[in-house]
């Protein structure tokens, strides 16, 4: 994980530089769909104003455990690499892959940190709950062996960057049926967010408030209304958007249907299940799956390719470090270098894996930059400047961008 504290001063130089030129445990072994996820290490950053698909500790996680002996700690490690490994590839399959078998033989050395707390107890709780699970273990993976592994096994890798999702759900409970948002459903909020933590995905769910009830009626989400349902996600500006509908049959059963709009695209599936839980977390699984698929990527580490970023608006040192941490995070580029330095427009030379297409598709996700026409007229003073790289005639891809506020 990448601080923007520790990495001040390289950023400095740079910039002076640029200036200058111009298995199964008894007791354990039912939590795995339990891993515990704390606020603490998983950072989703939910605001309508911040960077909101860039998602940090993605290979960190907490795991349940009654004790702090070894045998159980191994295999809390083999659990939490279990859930690391679907996080970051977005597919749940990956952990059960035998080419990953010699990862999980070293699982013990990929761990680069970890440590215990115990669960807070609830006043009025007697005795042990849930089978005797009274603290968490906290465990940090060395991610570029995991990625490496990943790479080497074929296997897609997921970056920092992804598509947020806003989740627009109604629940019909035995007649009375509520909207999620704003205060309402708590429980389901939660739920729903805790596994989206867990498949490192980023979900927001509505305000519901005046601005949003006027835009859109509570019968356009049960009715799954698509024109209405876009217009009224309009003010939120996510990739995705996905509707869920859930109700209790007679028989106590939950049934839930949900939908994904992402890209002009739209995918359905339905899921029944005993308890609201189950058919909530498989909603947001859903989406985790459908995303995954489509913009993972295999990288052969044989094909690569150098393109040039040009970032206008770059009014500070604050403004250039958060572009260049922004850059440096993403999973296609194995270097950044800063080719100049001219008034407020920043141009970095990238090392990256596969083409600009791809990169271009990463960068659009996150709320750091965004595209603009190519432009020349860059200089300070408002006089035409051509960058140095295309005055030496440089056969470059490059891409254009803003630096958002």
């Amino acid at each position: 994980m990448i601080e923007i504290s520790s990495r001040a001063t390289f950023h400095t130089a740079l910039l002076m530089r640029a200036a200058q030129r111009s298995a199964h445990l008894p007791g354990l072994s039912w939590v795995r769909p339990l891993l515990f996820l704390g606020g603490c290490f998983f950072i989703l950053l939910f605001s309508l104003n911040s960077d909101a698909a860039e998602v940090e500790g993605l290979y960190e996680t907490e795991v349940l455990v009654t004790s702090q002996g070894r045998d159980e700690r191994n295999e809390a490690i083999r659990l939490a690499l279990d859930e690391v490994l679907v996080r970051v590839s977005g597919d749940r399959n990956t952990p059960r892959l035998e080419a990953l078998r010699g990862l999980y033989q070293r699982s013990l050395q990929l761990v680069q940190q970890y440590r215990y707390r115990a669960l807070p107890r609830v006043a009025g709780q007697r005795g042990d709950t849930m089978a005797g699970l009274s603290q968490v273990l906290w465990l940090s993976f060395d991610p570029a062996a995991i990625d490496q592994a990943l790479r080497k096994a074929a296997v897609p890798l997921w970056g920092q960057v992804r598509p947020a999702t806003l989740v627009w759900m109604v629940v019909d409970d035995g007649g009375l049926r509520s909207l999620m948002g704003g205060g309402s459903l708590p429980q389901a909020q939660q739920t729903m967010q805790q596994q989206a933590q867990r498949r490192g995905l980023p979900l927001f769910v509505p305000l519901w408030d005046l601005e949003d009830q006027i835009a859109l009626r509570f019968t356009d989400v049960w009715g799954n209304f698509e024109d209405a349902i876009l217009q009224g996600s309009a003010r939120y500006a996510t990739e995705a958007i996905l509707v869920g509908r859930l109700f209790r049959q007679s028989d106590g059963l939950w049934e839930s249907r949900w939908t994904l709009y992402q890209g002009g695209e739209s995918v359905h599936w339905q899921a029944n299940a005993p308890l609201q839980a189950e058919v909530l977390s498989a909603g947001v699984d859903g989406v985790a799956d459908h995303l995954g698929r489509r913009f993972a990527k295999v990288f052969d580490e044989s094909q690569s390719s150098r393109l040039k970023v040009v970032v206008k608006d770059v009014r500070s040192l604050a403004g250039y470090a958060r572009t260049s941490q922004f850059l440096q995070s993403l999973d296609e580029v194995t270097s950044v270098q800063v080719d100049s330095v001219v008034g407020e427009t920043v141009t970095y030379d990238l090392q990256v894996r596969g083409n600009s297409e791809g990169l271009a598709q990463t960068i659009s996700f996150g709320r750091t930059l965004v595209e603009v026409p190519a432009v020349i007229n860059v200089d300070a003073s408002g006089g035409l400047h051509t960058p140095s790289w295309a005055m030496a005639g440089e056969a470059y891809d490059h891409l254009w961008y803003r630096l958002l506020p």
